[in-house]
């Protein structure tokens, strides 16, 4: 096994180049060259035309996490006017509730909360763990992809904001993490022997007619470096009297019990290896500092689960299955449309790199 020369990846996850360099490496250089900071002004005044004339000029997703709460705030001083939704899978922890809460009043801006059937959500979530299958948490993704895409569309908004920042949090190795409508369906079908009925599933034909109504996603924090980044990081912590609630995503606690149970324990695959590898790269921390914070262990407290804990200790257990065992989409037969949606800002340009290209 060989480490990448630069940030903490290995070889049995990321292809290692000649010069000793990880793909992930290479991935972060080719959106550092991209996302230049001067380019920020112009994308809000983009925002700001394709809005005139209606109540909202963007849609911002929110979680109660640092990352969301910051570009909310970064967007209203910038003058935007986003239109707030925040999908509820009955998981928040309660710091999260503050933060969103105390965000939404003190910036004065517009929120709703969308919720789906909880029966039918839990039966998803269960049906991951009990095929023993790494993407546990990647319903909640969809769900929340697919109702800001019918928000955005209802209300004529043509731009999504997003908080992800490739300098601070990378991109997860493309065997990790997978996810797409057709394979949450075959999923909860293999488990409980029906289809879904109401669940939010986000298809690749929604995405292609988003494409076609000139919905955009667009990362604002692509454009800033990481000194403004922190600057706004604190701001926002001051104006709301910010409440931490531990870990990088722990404002789920199903989320929280994904990155720092399951995934380590049950599949050996420990995320913090892609966010601490995104700081070593950016010059936010060393590689000295990276390593001795993965050396520190991941716990996770099984009571926040609640009555679910029992539960879900049994499916854990479960053996681990490939995902072609499941239908999903191929991607790499729509190379071409995807690489358009990428560079329409439909989808992510990372999407495009690592199952598609």
């Amino acid at each position: 096994m060989t480490t990448c020369n630069r940030c903490l990846f290995t070889s049995d996850f990321a292809h290692i180049h000649d010069d000793g360099e990880c793909e992930y490496c290479k991935l972060h250089n080719a959106l550092e060259q991209s996302a230049n900071p001067a380019k920020l002004p112009n994308i809000v005044k983009r925002v700001r035309a394709k809005g005139r004339g209606k109540r909202y000029d963007c849609l911002i997703g929110i979680s109660g996490g640092m990352d969301s709460s910051t570009l909310l705030y970064w967007a209203v001083n910038q003058g935007l006017r986003p239109l707030v939704i925040h999908f509820d899978n009955h998981w928040n922890a309660p710091q999260a509730k503050h933060n969103m809460n105390a965000l939404i009043q003190k910036l004065g801006v517009d929120a709703q909360v969308h919720y789906v059937d909880d029966q039918e959500y839990k039966g998803v979530c269960r049906a991951f763990l009990a095929a023993g299958l790494p993407d546990a948490d990647i319903p909640n993704d969809i769900a929340m992809t697919k109702i800001m895409y019918e928000v955005a569309e209802r209300h004529g908004i043509k731009y999504i904001l997003n908080g992800h920042d490739f300098r601070t949090e990378g991109s997860t190795p493309k065997g990790w993490t997978y996810m797409d409508a057709k394979y949450i369906e075959s999923v909860y079908e293999w488990f409980t022997g029906e289809k879904l009925t109401n669940f939010p599933l986000f298809t690749f034909w929604d995405q292609i007619r988003c494409a076609i109504k000139g919905i955009k996603q667009v990362r604002p924090f692509h454009y800033m470096m990481p000194d403004k980044r922190s600057a706004l990081d604190a701001e926002m912590i001051s104006y709301i009297g910010w409440q931490s609630y531990g870990g990088k995503h722990c404002e789920n606690v199903y989320t929280e019990f994904v990155g720092s149970y399951l995934l380590p324990v049950k599949f050996g695959i420990d995320k913090r290896i892609v966010y601490l590898s995104a700081r070593v790269r950016s010059g936010v921390i060393t590689r000295a500092q990276a390593e001795k914070e993965m050396a520190m262990r991941s716990d996770f407290d099984f009571t926040k689960l609640g009555s679910d804990a029992d539960r879900i200790s049994q499916l854990i257990m479960s053996d681990i299955q490939p995902r072609e065992n499941f239908a999903r989409y191929n991607f790499k037969r729509y190379k071409f449309l995807i690489w358009i949606m990428a560079k329409m800002k439909v989808v992510p340009w990372t999407f495009y790199v690592k199952y598609a290209k």
